[in-house]
């Protein structure tokens, strides 16, 4: 069965068609309100339909478990991975102190 819906974890296993999209998108529905966020498990995940990313995507999921397939580590697991966010308000002094380390004499910037 590629697709597990627990309480508060979705197991994504093997080959995830299609036809998984719509009870996924309704359970992460049900779980988008639970505290701490409902989770994905996509440590046996092979393939992953572009459906199935999207409704992941849109859900903003937190993966429990990462892939181990090695496409979707390199493409796939990125793009769920959580992004800090700014609380906006000016830079900090560190913020400026770092970019300030990133360029040189010369004005432009370094690795």
């Amino acid at each position: 069965m590629p697709l597990q819906l627990g309480d508060d974890t979705a197991v994504l296993t093997g080959i995830i068609a299609v036809e998984e999209t719509e009870p996924l998108a309704a359970w992460l529905r049900a779980h988008g309100t639970l505290r701490p966020p409902a989770r994905v498990d996509l440590g046996g995940c092979l393939h992953l339909h572009t459906a199935v990313l999207q409704a992941l995507l849109a859900a903003k999921v937190q993966v429990s478990v990462p892939p181990t397939d090695p496409f979707l580590q390199e493409w796939v697991a990125p793009l769920l991975a959580p992004v800090p966010i700014r609380t906006g308000g000016p830079a900090s002094d560190d913020d400026r102190a770092s970019t300030e380390a990133a360029v040189d004499n010369s004005g432009e910037e370094t690795a």
